[in-house]
Order: C-alpha cells, then structure tokens, then sequence
C-alpha cells in the first residue's frame, strides 16, 4: 500500500494485471486465500486481513472505513483473549474489598468456567454466544443468575472501553437477561422477634435489639464498638463490620462503604448499658479490609465468652438456628439474622416515617431501592384520604368569599 492511500483496498492475490491491462497468474495461485484487504489504522499502522470471498472482503473493506469515519473502529487483533483469561485480569484489577472479590471469583468460577463463554475469543462471543451460557444456567436460583450476568456485563463493558471489542454482547436486545425473584419480603411478626430475644443465650441477646432497633447488619451488629455509641446524643455511629474472607475474620467499612449514624432510641439504649454492664467491652484486633491488613482494635459491644469477635459461621448454625427451633420459626434464609432488619424497616415505615429517612438508617445505595424493597410494607393512604375528605367537608363552615362558592354536604 502507498504510504500516501488511507482508503481500504482489495487486492486479487491469484492474479496481476499486466501494462496491457491483461491478467496473469502469479506464484500465489492456487494457494491460501485468495482476497487481500489492505488498509491503515487510525493511528497509521498498515493492516492485511484475507478472505476466501470477493464479497467477504469487500464487506470487510467497507465496515472498516465506516467504522473508522464513525470513531468505532477496533483492531481486530484486540479480541483475540479468551474472554476467561480476561475477565480474570479484570477482576484482579477492581477496586473493591476483598471479601467481595472473592465472592465475585467464587460466582465466576462455579457457573462461568465451565461454559463455552470462558474460553471464547472477545472478539468472538456473540449475543448467542452469551444467550447459550444463559440458557446453562437453567436451576440456580434468579437472584444468582442475575449476579452473575451482571458480572460478566461488567467484564464486557470495560472490553468495549478499552477498545478490545466494539460493543458489549450482553446488551444487545436478542439476549434475556435474568430478572431478579418476585419475592414480598414478609416482616417478622412482633412474637418472633421477642421470642427471639428470650431463647438466645443472655451473652447474645443485645443483638435481637441491634438489628430490630437500629437496623444493622449482621456484621455490623458483630463490629459495633462502645465508641460508636453516642448514649448522651442518642446515637449510633455504623462505621465498621466484621467479614469473613478466606476464611479469616477482618474489619472492614459497612455494605457500599456507606458509614451512617442511626437514632439510638432509648429503650436500645438501656439494654445497650445494661448488656455491657454484665458483659464488658472485649478490645478484639483483626486486619483492616484484608487478612493481609494492617490490623485494628476495636472494643465490641458483642464478642464471645473467649473475647472474640462474633464468627457468622458458627454463629449462626451454633447459637441462632438453635435459638430459631426452639421459637417454632421455620427454616429458611429469609429467617436469618436479616429478618431483624426487614422488622426494622416496617416499623419505622409503619410509623409514618420517610423512604429517605429509612434508606439512610438502613444504609442503602439509594432510596429508590428501599422503596422498590418495602413498598408494599408501607401503610395504605385510603384511611388517610377518607379522613381527609370528610374534614373539609364536615368542617366548620367558611363564609363565601366575593365570586367565589362555598362547598357543602349538599353540593354537586
């Protein structure tokens, strides 16, 4: 190609065309594929791709031009890892804590890997490419199933952004995405809840009053230190959780990185003062953000009879389950620990408080997922308009102002 020709090319590699314009077999014939395109990049360098087909090489001619009259083009030697090996790459380099990470690769590896998907070529994978992975992951639940895709969704953009592919197959319109359960999150009734707290050992019972009062997190109800506990304000400083990664224990900032404070009503409080006065703070050190962390002291609320931070593991299948059979509560994960804080969040939307107000106690991303969360846990507004209707009717009457009518009973 002429350093001076930027257009795509089409080149016969069989035949040359002699000063006569006559055509002669050159030593190629016969030989590979025949149709050679030609053409440069945008940033100059000479590219060759050859096809079996005139019209195969003609149409790649012609998608490269466009592509790069639109700012789309991509070099087609950009996809050619296996969308596996860069997907691992990709994981290794994401900013989120490890414990996450780990969960991520976990999900990767159990229903990714053994598919067709892992070891195809980015530049390859299709829409059908990834509707067929899909298709695989027919019994696992929804919610995982849309976990997942949504990882690899994620994978996919960050190929487009680094130029590696055009676009993202995952969101092309022939691909079904998963759609997460339909599930009505079902409030503990008050009996539960109180049972709870009665059946559990006494060392542990303050935690019934940490998820159903504050609205914490299991791990947050684990990390919550004396500190953080405001008792002149009536407040309560969410700032750190225990996790579990790789099996070790470490703090970490709460679910989103999201530290919040929560009202501390006074009935938690004096059990909060009561819990402590019979089970004093134990000051528990573990790594910060990653078993490999610098590692950082806090003086729990709760730790076990040993002085140490509360495992979820053995938590829960040692001191709630038995605490849970013996309430008469079924079996179920909606009957965790998190069941406290769906209870939370329907007493206080109950009560008459806001979306806002709630997302901000419960720590949630935005306010528009407590809503879509616990929407139908909120009190119906018929009563409310009822009341209201028959106060601006049967009130004190209201004499008429100039040009203007009065509404009574017995109006149209």
């Amino acid at each position: 190609m002429a350093p001076g020709v930027t257009v795509a090319t089409v080149e016969d590699r069989w035949h040359r065309s002699g000063p006569d314009g006559r055509k002669s077999r050159t030593d190629r014939y016969g030989k590979g594929l025949r149709w050679c395109v030609r053409w440069r990049e945008p940033d100059g360098r000479e590219r060759r791709q050859s096809f079996a087909k005139r019209a195969d090489a003609d149409a790649h001619a012609a998608t490269v031009e466009a592509d790069k009259l639109r700012g789309t083009y991509i070099d087609t030697r950009a996809g050619r890892q296996p969308f596996g090996e860069y997907v691992t790459q990709w994981l290794a380099n994401q900013t989120v804590d490890p414990a996450t990470r780990v969960a991520m690769a976990n999900r990767l590896r159990l229903y990714v890997e053994p598919s067709r998907l892992w070891r195809t070529p980015l530049g390859k994978v299709k829409p059908g490419t990834v509707q067929e992975w899909l298709r695989g992951l027919d019994g696992i639940a929804e919610s995982t199933k849309l976990v997942v895709f949504a990882h690899v969704s994620s994978a996919f953009n960050a190929a487009a952004a680094d130029e590696l592919i055009a676009r993202n197959p995952c969101q092309s319109p022939s691909v079904r995405k998963p759609k997460p359960d339909a599930r009505r999150i079902t409030p503990w009734a008050r009996e539960w809840v109180m049972g709870m707290r009665a059946a559990l050992p006494e060392r542990y019972r303050v935690l019934v009053s940490l998820g159903a009062g504050l609205g914490l997190r299991q791990g947050e109800a684990f990390g919550l230190a004396v500190e953080d506990v405001d008792f002149l304000r009536g407040r309560v400083l969410v700032q750190r959780q225990v996790k579990v990664v790789d099996g070790r224990q470490v703090f970490a900032l709460p679910k989103g990185r999201k530290v919040r404070e929560v009202p501390l009503p006074s009935t938690v409080r004096d059990e909060l003062a009561a819990h402590l006065a019979a089970f004093p703070s134990a000051t528990v050190s573990l790594p910060w953000g990653d078993v490999d962390g610098k590692p950082v002291a806090a003086q729990l609320v709760v730790s076990t009879s040993k002085g140490n931070a509360c495992h979820r593991n053995s938590f829960n299948s040692e001191v709630w389950r038995p605490a849970r059979v013996r309430v008469g509560i079924p079996d179920g994960r909606e009957h965790g620990y998190h069941a406290l804080r769906h209870y939370y969040a329907s007493t206080l939307l109950d009560a008459g408080e806001s979306i806002k107000a709630v997302s901000e106690y419960l720590g949630h991303a935005s306010a528009a997922f407590t809503l879509a969360t616990y929407t139908h846990l909120m009190p119906t507004s018929e009563e409310r308009t009822r009341a209201a209707v028959d106060a601006a009717w049967c009130g004190p009457s209201v004499a008429p102002q100039e040009g203007k009518e009065v509404l009574t009973s017995g109006s149209a």
